[in-house]
C-alpha cells in the first residue's frame, strides 16, 4: 500500500461492521498486562474497606456503592474455586473492569478513525495504539491493578455510554435509536449505585444528541421512557436498607428504613426525601461537601494540581521519587501532550460531532471537575503554603482517571496520524513507516 490514503467514498459492509473480535482481543491483552502487574494484597486508604465489603456484601462508607459491592462479590465468588486470596480476586475485578473499558474504547476509536481513512488496517492499528496509551497511563494502570476505589467501574460505564452514543448515531432512522437512548438513561442511573463519576458523561451525551439530531430532544415520549428507566436504575440502592437490616459486620451509616415506601422516597429523590438514614447516606451528609465558593484554595493552584497529576501519566517511573514536575518526566509529558493535541486537531478536522463529544467528556472530567471538587492545596504541592491543614490528606489523581484515559485515546490518534503522514511525506508504504508507532511505547 502506498503512503497515499483514501479519505472519501463509501465504505463496504465489512468496513462498517464494528470489529468486536479485535476489541475483545485488545481487552484480553490489557487484562493480561494488569494481571501480570497486579497487587497481591491490599493497599492503603479505601482498598481494604472495598475488598472487605465486596467479600461479605457489606456497606462501605456513604453513599454505599451497592452496584460495586454486588458486581465485585459476584466476580469473587466465580473465582473462588481457583484458590486465590480475596484481595487478589477483588483486585482482578478492577483489572477486568478497566480491560473491558478499553475493549469499548477500541470500538470508539475505530469508529472515529472511519472519518480519517477507509483503510481497515489503519483503523485497527490506530485503535490498538490508542488503547495502549490509554491503558498504560499511570493513574489508569494504578487503579486497575489494585482495587483502590470504584473508579474502574466508572471508566467502564463511561466507555460503554460512549460506544452506545455512537451506535445511536449509526442507527438513526432504523427504529432502534430511541431504544439506545433509553438504555443509556438506565445505565446512567444504575451507575450512580457505583459512583457519581459516570453521571458526568451526561453533558457530553446531551451535547452529542443536540449536534447529531436535535429533533430527538423534542420527543416527549422519550423523556417519559427515559425517566422510567432512570428510576428503575436507581432502585439498585434498595440493596442498602435490605442489607443494612441484616446487620453485616461492615455497616457504615446503617441505612435502614422502616418500610419500602420511605426507602423508595429516599432512592428516587437521591437523598432529598424519604427514609432519613438512607437519605443521609445517599447525600453523604456526614462529609459536608464545601460549596463552590469560596474556594478552599485559589483556582490556579487547583489547576496546577491537575497538571501535576497529568505529568505523572506518561513516564511516572522517571525520577519516581519526585512528585512535582520532575525534569526527567517533562520531555515525555510534552511529547504526549503534543500527541494528544495533534490527535484532537485531526479529530476536529475529520468529524465535528464525535470531536465535540470527546472534547466535552474530557473537559467535564478534567478542568470542570477541578472546579466542582474544590480541593484544598494538593497533597505534595507544598508551595505557596506549607501548612498541612490547608492541603489534601493524600493525592487525589484517581478522581481524574477518566480524563487521563481519554487523553490517551487522543494521543494514540495523534501517533497514528503522524504514522500515516510520515508514509505520505517520504513516499513509502505505511509498513515501512511503522517505526513511528514505537512512540506509543
Amino acid at each position: 500500500m502506498s503512503g497515499e490514503d483514501k479519505t472519501s467514498g463509501p465504505l463496504g459492509r465489512d468496513d462498517l461492521r464494528p470489529p468486536y473480535l479485535a476489541a475483545a482481543g485488545a481487552a484480553v491483552a490489557v487484562f493480561a498486562l494488569y494481571a501480570l502487574t497486579l497487587a497481591r494484597t491490599t493497599a492503603f486508604w479505601d482498598t481494604s474497606e472495598y475488598i472487605a465489603t465486596a467479600h461479605i456484601v457489606g456497606i462501605p462508607h456513604p453513599p454505599g456503592n451497592p452496584l460495586f459491592v454486588i458486581l465485585a462479590r459476584a466476580w469473587s465468588v466465580l473465582l473462588a474455586p481457583l484458590g486465590l486470596s480475596v484481595a487478589v480476586r477483588v483486585n482482578l475485578f478492577s483489572a477486568l473492569m478497566s480491560a473491558t473499558a478499553h475493549g469499548l474504547w477500541f470500538l470508539v476509536v475505530h469508529h472515529i478513525l472511519r472519518f480519517f481513512s477507509e483503510d481497515r488496517r489503519f483503523r485497527l492499528v490506530g485503535a490498538s495504539i490508542a488503547v495502549l496509551v490509554s491503558a498504560t497511563a499511570f493513574t489508569v494502570w494504578n487503579q486497575s491493578n489494585v482495587n483502590e476505589k470504584v473508579y474502574t467501574v466508572s471508566l467502564l460505564t463511561i466507555a460503554l455510554l460512549s460506544w452506545l452514543a455512537f451506535r445511536w448515531q449509526e442507527n438513526l432512522g432504523k427504529g432502534k435509536d430511541d431504544n439506545l437512548l433509553i438504555l443509556m438513561a438506565f445505565i446512567l442511573a444504575l451507575s450512580v449505585g457505583n459512583h457519581l463519576m459516570a453521571f458526568l458523561a451526561a453533558p457530553a451525551i446531551l451535547l452529542f444528541v443536540l449536534v447529531v439530531h436535535p429533533r430527538t430532544l423534542a420527543n416527549w415520549r422519550l423523556y417519559v421512557a427515559g425517566l422510567a428507566a432512570a428510576i428503575l436504575g436507581l432502585t439498585i440502592h434498595l440493596v442498602l436498607p435490605i442489607r443494612a437490616g441484616l446487620d453485616p459486620v461492615i455497616n457504615e451509616a446503617a441505612p435502614t428504613c422502616p418500610d419500602i415506601a420511605s426507602a423508595l422516597g429516599a432512592v428516587v429523590s437521591y437523598g432529598n426525601a424519604g427514609c432519613t438514614a438512607l437519605a443521609e447516606a445517599l447525600n453523604r451528609s456526614q462529609y459536608d461537601k464545601p460549596p463552590l465558593l469560596p474556594r478552599l484554595a485559589p483556582l490556579w493552584p487547583q489547576v496546577v494540581n491537575y497538571l501535576q497529576y497529568f505529568d505523572w501519566q506518561w513516564a511516572r517511573s522517571f525520577d519516581g521519587t519526585s512528585t512535582v514536575f520532575a525534569k526527567m518526566r517533562i520531555p515525555f509529558t510534552m511529547l504526549f501532550t503534543g500527541f494528544g493535541v495533534w490527535g484532537a486537531i485531526e479529530h476536529a478536522r475529520r468529524d465535528k460531532a464525535s470531536f465535540l463529544y470527546v472534547a466535552a467528556l474530557f473537559g467535564t472530567l478534567s478542568i470542570a471537575l477541578v472546579y466542582y471538587l474544590n480541593f484544598k492545596y494538593g497533597y505534595s504541592l507544598r508551595a505557596p503554603i506549607d501548612d498541612r491543614a490547608v492541603h489534601e490528606v493524600r493525592e487525589r489523581d484517581y478522581f481524574f482517571v477518566v480524563s487521563f484515559s481519554v487523553w490517551g485515546l487522543w494521543a494514540g490518534m495523534g501517533i497514528v496520524s503522524l504514522w500515516r503522514e510520515a508514509a505520505a511525506e517520504f513516499k513509502t508504504t505505511m509498513a515501512k513507516a511503522s517505526p513511528v508507532l514505537a512512540l506509543a511505547f
